[in-house]
C-alpha cells in the first residue's frame, strides 16, 4: 500500500467558484450603511463635472491632468471589533439577527444586516468554515488518532477570546494596517470548529512506522541475493513524493547514495536514504548548516570536499531523532551514531579539524546534544565550531581584515559553500542563544549571504536566477538574527539591569523595534504568512515574534516603564505590556495553525520555540480568561508530548512546564495524572541497555519571566525536578 502524503493535510473540499478569500470579504464589510454600490467621485472630477472612474487612491482623469486626486469623505473605515463580535455572534445563533435588528440603531441595524448578506457561507456558517486559522479554504483535519478517554473535556471551553476580536487595542490596529505581514489580521474562529479532542492530547504514531518506513532490523538480516530481488523502487517514489518540500534534484542524487561508503555502522542503505530525505524536508528549510546540493554530490558520488564519515554519522546522529516518531527504533541508531560522532571528533588533530564539514558536522553533534539532554557536549561541540570557524575568518572575525572571503575568492563552489556554513552557524547560534541566554558569536560573518551569494555567482556567469524558498526563508533568518544578535549582547550580559534602567533604553528599544518591523515589510511575498504556505515561513514568523516579546520583557516587570508611550507610533495605549501581548496574540495563532495544519511527521524540533512562548504567557494566575488559559496550555503540553517522542529533552521540558502550571493552578489534576502516564510510556523508547538513564540536563530558560531575575531557577531541568518533587509529596499524601 502506498505511503499516505506527509507533512501537509492536503484533503480539501471543493474550492468556492470565487476565488476571493474570507478575510477579503470580510474586508469589504466596511462602509455598508451607504446605499449598496454607491461610491463618491473625487473632488477635481465633481468640481468639473467630469465622469470620474472612483479609482483609489487617485483616479484616470486626475493622474492624466496631474491635478490631486481628494476624496473628502476619505476610504472605507474597516469593520470594528464590535461589528464582528455581532457577525459572530450571529455566526453561531442566526436567530439572534431579528433581536439584534430590533434593538440596534437603524443605520446600525443596516450596516449589521448588509455585512450579515455579504458574509461568505459554507455548509454551516462562515466562521465554521475556517477549520485552519491562517486560510479561509476549508481543510480536512489531519489524522488524528484522539483517545477520549484521555482527553480534558472541550465542552466547558468557550469562545477562545484571543482568537477572536480582530483587534485589542488601537495599537494592534495600528499594527495590523501599517505592518500587515508581521501582524495580519486574526479572523474569528469559533471553537466549535476546532477538533479540541484532537489538540489537546498527542497525536498517536502508531501505525506510521508500517506506513513510512522500512523494518531496519528485517533488511539487516536479509541476504545480498535476497536484498537484490527486494524491489522497492515503487514505494521510495511514493516516500519521496509524501515529502511536499523536498527539491527534486536532491531526490536524484538521494537515489545514487551507498551510505556503507560513508559510516561503518549497519545502517540499512533505504532506511538512511529516508532519514536524509526527511531531515532536508523538514529542518533543513529552517536551520540549514551546509549546503544541501554540494553535500549531496559529494555524499552520492563518495568525493570528499563538501562531506565526510564525520559530517554523515553527525546528521545521522541528529535526524534519526525525528524519525523516531514515525519509527521508534531510529532513537537507536541515534544514539549509536552520536557516539561514534563522538569518537570521531576526539581522534582529530588540530589540523585535521579545521574544515567547513567539521564545522557544520559540531553544530549538529551541538544540536544532538542538546536534545540527547547532554548540554554541556552541546556547548562544548557548539564552541568548537565557532573556534574552527574563527580560524577560517567565517565568524568572530573583523570582516575587513580577516573574512575568509579572501581565501574562497575565484571558487565558485567554495564561495557559496563557506556561506551556507557561515551563516548557517551564525544562525544556529541565535537560536542556542535565545533559549540559553548564552552569546558565543557576536560579529556576524562578512561573507555575502545564502541567496545573495548565488544571485553574485550566477551574475558572474552572465546568467539571472530566482530563488527557491528554502535559499529566501535562509536569506530572511540571517537578516532576522543580525538584528537580534545586538539585542543579546546587551540583554544576555553582564550589566542587563544597568541598561534597562536609563532613561534612553526605552528609546534604544523602540527604534530596534522598527528595525524589526522593517525587516518584515521587506519580506517577499512567498515569505508572507498565507494558506499554503511552507512550516519553514511559519517558524520564521514564530521566531520573529519571539524575539519581539523578549525585546520588551525586561520592561514588563517595570510597572511604570510597561506603561510608558512608545513615541513613534500614533496609536493611545503605544506601550511596551500591548506590544508585547499583541506579538503574543501572533504567536498563539501560528501555535494553533501549525498544529492544524501539519502532521505528525511534520514537526520540527524547532517548534517548540512557540510551545514555550505561548505557555509562558498563559499560565499566569492573572490571566483573563481561565478558559482559555487552560485551553493552550493543554495545546503546549501536548505539543511537548508530541515532540517527546522523537527528542529525548522534551520530557524535562514538558515536566518543567507542567511544574509552572501546577504552580499557576493552570492545569487539572486529572490532566497532570495523564500526561505524567504518557510521558513514563513514551520514555521507554530511549532506553538502549538497562544502564540507560532517563536524566537529562535541560539548561534551556522555561520560565521566561523567571529567567529575567534568576536564570538557574527558571532552566527546564530544574523545573523537571520540582515537578517530580511535587508529584512525589501528593503520591505520599494520598
Amino acid at each position: 500500500m502506498a505511503p499516505q502524503k506527509l507533512l501537509r493535510n492536503t484533503s480539501r473540499k471543493p474550492a468556492s467558484s470565487s476565488s476571493v478569500s474570507v478575510t477579503q470579504q470580510l474586508a469589504r464589510l466596511s462602509g455598508s450603511a451607504r446605499k449598496a454600490g454607491y461610491v463618491p467621485a473625487c473632488e477635481p472630477c465633481r468640481k468639473r463635472k467630469k465622469k470620474c472612474d472612483r479609482s483609489r487612491p487617485t483616479c484616470i482623469k486626475c493622474t492624466e491632468r496631474d491635478l490631486r486626486c481628494e476624496y473628502l469623505d476619505g476610504p472605507a473605515a474597516p469593520a470594528s471589533s464590535v461589528q464582528l463580535q455581532r457577525l459572530q455572534r450571529l455566526s453561531q445563533d442566526p436567530s439572534a439577527l431579528s433581536e439584534l435588528l430590533a434593538t440596534l440603531p437603524y443605520f446600525e441595524a443596516l450596516e449589521l444586516f448588509d455585512m450579515f448578506r455579504k458574509m461568505p457561507r459554507d455548509t454551516y456558517t462562515a466562521a465554521q468554515s475556517m477549520n485552519t486559522p491562517e486560510t479561509s479554504s476549508p481543510r480536512s483535519p489531519p489524522s488524528w488518532t484522539p483517545l477520549a478517554a484521555q482527553c480534558p473535556s472541550p465542552m466547558h471551553y468557550t469562545l477562545a477570546g484571543s482568537l477572536l476580536p480582530p483587534a485589542s487595542s488601537p495599537m494592534e490596529q495600528e499594527l495590523m494596517v501599517r505592518h500587515p505581514i508581521a501582524y495580519p489580521v486574526l479572523m474569528p474562529i469559533a471553537v466549535n470548529s476546532l477538533p479540541l479532542e484532537a489538540l489537546l492530547i498527542p497525536r498517536n504514531p502508531e501505525g506510521l512506522g508500517d506506513r513510512l518506513s522500512l523494518n531496519d532490523t528485517a533488511h539487516s538480516e536479509l541476504s545480498d541475493t535476497a536484498k537484490k530481488k527486494f524491489d522497492i523502487s515503487d514505494e521510495a517514489d511514493d516516500w519521496y513524493k509524501s515529502l511536499l518540500f523536498l527539491e527534486k534534484p536532491h531526490i536524484d542524487l538521494l537515489r545514487q547514495v551507498e551510505i556503507s561508503k560513508w559510516t561503518d555502522l549497519p545502517i540499512p542503505n533505504e532506511f538512511a536514504i529516508r532519514v536524509i530525505a526527511l531531515y532536508l524536508n523538514n529542518d533543513y528549510p529552517v536551520l540549514p548548516l551546509f549546503n544541501a546540493d554540494l553535500f549531496l554530490q559529494d555524499l552520492a558520488q563518495n568525493r570528499p570536499y563538501f562531506c565526510s564519515r564525520l559530517l554523515v554519522s553527525a546528521l545521522f546522529a541528529w535526524a534519526c531523532q525525528a524519525y523516531t516518531s514515525m519509527h521508534p527504533k531510529a532513537a537507536s541508531w541515534s544514539s549509536l551514531f552520536y557516539l561514534d560522532a563522538q569518537a570521531q571528533w576526539s581522534q582529530l588533530d588540530r589540523r585535521e579539524i579545521v574544515t567547513l564539514c567539521n564545522i557544520s558536522a559540531s553544530q549538529l553533534m551541538s544540536m544532538a546534544s542538546v536534545t540527547h539532554g547532554r548540554d554541556e557536549l552541546a556547548f562544548m561541540f557548539h564552541r568548537g565550531g565557532i573556534e574552527i570557524g574563527r580560524t577560517m575568518g567565517l565568524l568572530n572575525v573583523d570582516p575587513q581584515s580577516q573574512s575568509a572571503a579572501a581565501w574562497v575568492h575565484g571558487y565558485p563552489d567554495w564561495q557559496r559553500a563557506a556561506s551556507y556554513t557561515a551563516w548557517g552557524v551564525f544562525n544556529w547560534s541565535c537560536v542556542f542563544t535565545l533559549h540559553y541566554h548564552r552569546v558565543e558569536v557576536e560579529i556576524p560573518p562578512g561573507l555575502l549571504k545564502p541567496g545573495d551569494i548565488d544571485i553574485a555567482l550566477a551574475a558572474e556567469d552572465g546568467v539571472s536566477i530566482s530563488l527557491n524558498e528554502s535559499a529566501e526563508v535562509f536569506r530572511a533568518m540571517s537578516k532576522l538574527w543580525t538584528i537580534f544578535v545586538v539585542i543579546s549582547r546587551i540583554y544576555y550580559g553582564p550589566d542587563v539591569e544597568g541598561f534597562v534602567n536609563q532613561t534612553e533604553a526605552l528609546e534604544y528599544v523602540e527604534g530596534t523595534y522598527r528595525q524589526l518591523l522593517t525587516w518584515a515589510d521587506e519580506l517577499p511575498l512567498r515569505l508572507v504568512r498565507q494558506a499554503g504556505s511552507s512550516h519553514a515561513v511559519y517558524l520564521m514568523h514564530t521566531y520573529y515574534h519571539a524575539i519581539v516579546t523578549d525585546l520588551f520583557r525586561p520592561f514588563l516587570h517595570r510597572p511604570d516603564r510597561a506603561s510608558t508611550p512608545l513615541r513613534t507610533f500614533a496609536a493611545e495605549g503605544a506601550t511596551p505590556q500591548t506590544v508585547y501581548h499583541v506579538s503574543i496574540r501572533q504567536m498563539k495563532r501560528l501555535l494553533l495553525s501549525y498544529r492544524l495544519e501539519f502532521h505528525l511527521e511534520a514537526l520540527s524540533v524547532i517548534w517548540q520555540t512557540g510551545v514555550i512562548y505561548v505557555a509562558n504567557a498563559t499560565m499566569r494566575a492573572d490571566y483573563h480568561n481561565k478558559d482559555e488559559m487552560q485551553f493552550f496550555v493543554n495545546l503546549c503540553v501536548a505539543g511537548l508530548e508530541e515532540l517527546f517522542m522523537s527528542y529525548k529533552v522534551f520530557g524535562a521540558i514538558a515536566k518543567g512546564v507542567m511544574s509552572m502550571a501546577i504552580r499557576q493552578g493552570s492545569i487539572e489534576q486529572t490532566q497532570v495524572r495523564r500526561v505524567r502516564r504518557r510521558l513514563k510510556e513514551t520514555g521507554k523508547r530511549f532506553v538502549v541497555d538497562d544502564s540507560s538513564t532517563d536524566e537529562t540536563m535541560a539548561k534551556w530558560m522555561i520560565d521566561l519571566d523567571l529567567a529575567v531575575t534568576n536564570s538557574v531557577e527558571a532552566q527546564g531541568g530544574k523545573l523537571a525536578r520540582e515537578f517530580d518533587e511535587m508529584i512525589e509529596l501528593h503520591d505520599d499524601g494520598e
